[in-house]
C-alpha cells in the first residue's frame, strides 16, 4: 500500500506542478494586465478603439463575395468616454497582416491622436489578387500600438468567409461622416434575356463576357438580379442626384411636410457592384455593416 501511494505521488506531483504553473502564469498575466490598466488610467492615459481591443477582437463576415477591393477603417481614441479623456497627444504605430494573395496598404503607419480631437482614423485598403472560392476564408489582422508615454497594444482579427455565389451587400460608414455607402455586389456570372433581340431569345442565359459586348439598350434586355431597398427617411435620405434613379423605381412616404423616397427597386448586372449613397440625419452615428453592427440600417432583399 505504501509503495502504491509513493508511486502515485510521483505521478500526481508533476501534474499538480504543471497545473499550478499554468494557473500561476495565467493569474500573473491577468494581474500584470490589470495593474497596467490601473496604472495608466491613474495617469489619465487612455488608448482605445471602436473596433480593436487589448484581447484581440474577432470579427467574422459570412457570405463574403470572395472578390473586389474594399476598405477597412477603425478609430483610435485618447478617451475612456465622453467625459474622461487624456489631456495630451498620444503618438502611435499601426501594423497589419494580410494573406500573400491579397494586396493591402494602409493610409498611415504612424500617427498621433491629438489632444484637441481625442480621436484619429486609420484605413486599410484590401485588394484580393484572385477570386476566393466558396468556403474559403481570408484573414486580416490589425494592430495599433501607442508609443508614448506608455505602450499599449490593441488588436483585431477579421475573417472573411466566402458564401454561396449570389448577391451580397455591405455598408461603409464612419462616425461624424455626413453620408454612408451601401454597396451591393453580384457574383452571378450570367444574366437572363427578358426581351428577344438579334439571335437571342427570351430565357437565354448570357455569360458576363458576352453581356459586356452588348450596347446599353441591349443590356437593359438582359436581366441580372432584382434588388429591393427599404429604409426610414427620418434616419437616412437617399442621394437623389445619383444616376441609379434613372434605372430604378421607387415609392415615397411623408416626413413632416415633405415626401421622401423610402423604397427603391433596381436591377444589378452580373459580376458588378452598385454603390447607393444615403445622407445620415445623425452624422455622429456609425452604421457600418457587417463590421461594427450586426444588423443593417437598410433592409436589403433580392429576387
Amino acid at each position: 500500500m505504501k509503495n502504491w501511494m509513493l508511486k502515485h505521488k510521483k505521478t500526481v506531483l508533476p501534474v499538480l506542478l504543471v497545473f499550478g504553473l499554468t494557473i500561476g502564469y495565467t493569474a500573473a498575466k491577468y494581474i500584470i494586465e490589470e495593474f497596467h490598466s490601473y496604472y495608466t488610467n491613474s495617469k489619465h492615459f487612455y488608448f482605445t478603439s471602436n473596433i480593436l481591443t487589448k484581447e484581440e477582437s474577432l470579427y467574422q463576415v459570412n457570405n463574403w463575395i470572395g472578390m473586389g477591393s474594399f476598405t477597412l477603417s477603425y478609430d483610435l481614441f485618447s478617451k475612456d468616454n465622453e467625459y474622461v479623456y487624456t489631456d495630451y497627444d498620444i503618438p502611435y504605430e499601426t501594423f497589419f497582416t494580410c494573406p500573400e494573395d491579397v494586396i493591402c496598404s494602409i493610409d498611415k503607419t504612424t500617427g498621433t491622436i491629438y489632444q484637441a480631437s481625442h480621436s484619429d482614423t486609420v484605413t486599410l485598403s484590401v485588394s484580393p489578387t484572385r477570386p476566393y472560392q466558396e468556403g474559403e476564408t481570408m484573414t486580416i489582422e490589425l494592430m495599433a500600438k501607442s508609443t508614448s508615454p506608455y505602450v499599449t497594444e490593441l488588436k483585431a482579427k477579421f475573417e472573411y468567409i466566402v458564401g454561396k455565389q449570389g448577391v451580397t451587400y455591405e455598408i461603409e460608414d464612419q462616425k461624424n461622416q455626413a453620408y454612408l455607402l451601401l454597396k451591393v455586389t453580384s457574383a452571378l456570372s450570367y444574366c437572363t434575356i427578358t426581351e428577344a433581340f438579334s439571335t437571342y431569345s427570351v430565357g437565354d442565359s448570357i455569360e458576363r463576357s458576352v453581356y459586356n459586348t452588348f450596347t446599353p439598350e441591349e443590356k437593359k434586355k438582359c436581366h441580372g438580379q432584382d434588388v429591393h431597398l427599404d429604409f426610414d427617411p427620418s434616419i437616412l435620405r437617399l442621394d437623389t442626384t445619383s444616376n441609379i434613379l434613372e434605372n430604378a423605381t421607387n415609392t415615397k412616404t411623408t416626413v413632416g411636410d415633405y415626401e421622401f423616397i423610402n423604397h427603391l427597386d433596381f436591377n444589378i448586372a452580373p459580376m458588378s457592384t452598385i454603390a447607393v449613397k444615403f445622407y445620415k440625419q445623425q452624422p455622429s452615428m456609425n452604421y457600418t455593416y457587417p463590421i461594427t453592427n450586426s444588423s443593417s440600417i437598410v433592409t436589403v432583399t433580392f429576387e
